[in-house]
């Protein structure tokens, strides 16, 4: 793929710009111009809830960058932690996303769910995006396969480059599952009703989704009683999803 968008020399100095960079900053944007959008149906001033999705950002990236620490803890020893580049993990992203939730609620008085439900679509097609960066930046790689499918990496430049060719694309596969529900889950979360339903049927599809691609997936894992990190969120994800989504139905009857 292209993990180098651009590269050029300013003041004597090479500048590169990242191919994953970009799509991460795409992401961001399409996450949080569209939350502002739904939160305009809920009442809330653009102004205000801004505020909101910087600190939501900021657990996003914060927790993404945290997760891929942790996970690659092994890694980092063997190459002396400085020399390892810094890595984000999605589920880590979602997980302090939704730390930053609990501190918006306990600090500004909001609700939780109701802010999660705003922020459902908006997350799920920024991480629909991220996965394209992570097609062009050759992370996330699938198995290798015969099938007409398979994605061919040449560039050295790619993790996924050093693995027999060609690879399930596993990153495709992912961008178009989560920009497809992304997209579904607007009318969900637009109708006002049934409070955190919308984020708690999200976190449902994704976890099922997260726990069956990972099969397909070869990039270099840490495994806990023979599965992924993944796979071990997607299972807490979603029993946390089907929570939420009893709560919101049994609040909504009663």
């Amino acid at each position: 793929m292209h993990p180098i968008l651009f590269r050029f020399f300013f003041l004597g100095k090479d500048i590169i710009i990242g191919t994953y960079g970009v799509m991460m900053v795409a992401a961001i944007a399409a996450g949080v111009l569209l939350s502002l959008a739904i939160s305009r149906k809920y009442g809330y001033h653009a102004g205000s809830f801004i505020n909101y999705c910087f600190l939501i950002i900021a657990g996003v990236i914060g927790g993404a960058l945290f997760a891929g620490f942790i996970i690659f803890m092994p890694e980092r020893f063997g190459r002396e932690f400085i020399d390892y580049p810094p890595a984000l993990v999605s589920w880590g992203g979602i997980a302090g996303g939704l730390v930053a939730l609990l501190i918006i609620k306990f600090i500004f008085k909001e609700k939780f769910l109701l802010l999660a439900d705003i922020a459902t679509p908006g997350y799920l097609i920024g991480l629909g995006i991220g996965r394209i960066g992570c097609l062009f930046a050759g992370c996330c790689y699938g198995i290798y396969t015969s099938s007409c499918i398979g994605v061919t990496f040449t560039d050295p430049m790619a993790s996924a480059s050093l693995m027999k060719q060609p690879l399930v694309p596993t990153q495709l596969i992912s961008a178009l599952f989560l920009m497809s529900v992304g997209l579904a889950f607007i009318p969900i979360v637009m109708r006002r009703k049934n409070t955190g339903l919308g984020f708690g049927c999200s976190a449902i599809a994704y976890s099922i989704f997260r726990f069956f691609i990972e099969f397909w997936r070869d990039d270099p894992r840490i495994f806990i009683f023979g599965m992924s990190d993944g796979q071990v969120f997607s299972i807490i994800y979603c029993m946390m999803g089907i929570a939420i989504v009893i709560y919101s139905i049994s609040h909504e009857l009663s």
